[in-house]
């Protein structure tokens, strides 16, 4: 199977960024007054997209497929300090200070952003390589992923925030007799995330890569027995017990935050009626 999309996308702005609001005050450090806010005028996000997908079916059990896509974006939000006049707001300024411009951190519309990348995913049942090994099978997909924007006139290339450059996830599985179980693994690679500063206000910090590892065991009563409907299950969740660490984006040494939340272990049931 293949196909071929393409797209014209539009994404409303955060609320939070189009607030009519100010937080301004003089900086007896730099001598001016700052301030930082909203902006109600911001356009939505904009953007052209492609995808293209090869899948390839193996009966009704497995198949493999690649999706390549890409994504031009033509309008995206950042901020930006720029100069700003504040003449006619109240401003409590110190004695002979006179000056009402200064600078301003608000939400604003850039351009020239892209994202492209592809993913491979599949599921196979090992039957079809041995029947010896029915019941067994492995499902999972890896995916990467590049993003660029430029934040404002001459401004070196970042990365889009929340993106890494690489996913991936795969599940070893055995289902047959009504037993089940399953071992699986989700990485994802360092990436640029968005975190709620002092003030309530976003900040930009990088999380490093994880690696979640998580089991289950199950079985489920079979048609004929007195029980036939109930499914058991035994879960461990993070059983490497791995934290999400991010630190500075100038400073890769300074942990900015640090979560070990530790491994879970869930038991339950099920039951159709």
């Amino acid at each position: 199977v293949v196909r071929l999309a393409a797209a014209r996308e539009i994404q409303r702005p955060r609320f939070e960024d189009m607030k009519v609001s100010l937080d301004y005050g003089y900086n007896t450090a730099s001598g001016v007054i700052t301030g930082t806010g909203g902006n109600p005028y911001l356009r939505p996000y904009r953007a052209w997209a492609a995808d293209l997908n090869f899948e390839k079916y193996f009966g009704t059990k497995g198949y493999v497929s690649l999706q390549l896509f890409a994504k031009k974006l033509q309008s995206y939000v950042y901020r930006e300090t720029a100069a700003f006049d504040y003449t006619g707001l109240p401003v409590v300024l110190p004695p002979g200070v006179t000056d009402p411009d200064g600078t301003l951190t608000r939400p604003v519309n850039g351009k020239g952003g892209k994202l492209y990348g592809f993913e491979v995913a599949g599921t196979v049942p090992f039957d079809i390589i041995m029947p010896a090994l029915d019941g067994f099978g492995l499902t999972g997909g890896v995916g990467y992923t590049k993003t660029s924007i430029k934040p404002g006139v001459g401004a070196a290339s970042e990365d889009l925030p929340d993106y890494s450059r690489w996913v991936a996830n795969g599940t070893l599985f055995f289902e047959k007799w009504g037993f089940n179980a399953r071992a699986s693994a989700r990485y994802r690679s360092a990436f640029v995330g968005q975190f709620v500063g002092f003030g309530g206000e976003r900040e930009l910090r990088r999380a490093l890569a994880e690696t979640i590892v998580d089991a289950q065991v199950g079985y489920d009563f079979q048609k004929g027995s007195a029980l036939d409907g109930l499914s058991l299950f035994v879960q461990g969740q993070n059983l490497t017990d791995e934290p999400f660490v991010s630190v500075d984006t100038g400073a890769s040494i300074q942990v900015r935050n640090y979560q070990s939340y530790g491994r879970r272990f869930m038991a339950g049931f099920n039951y159709r009626f």
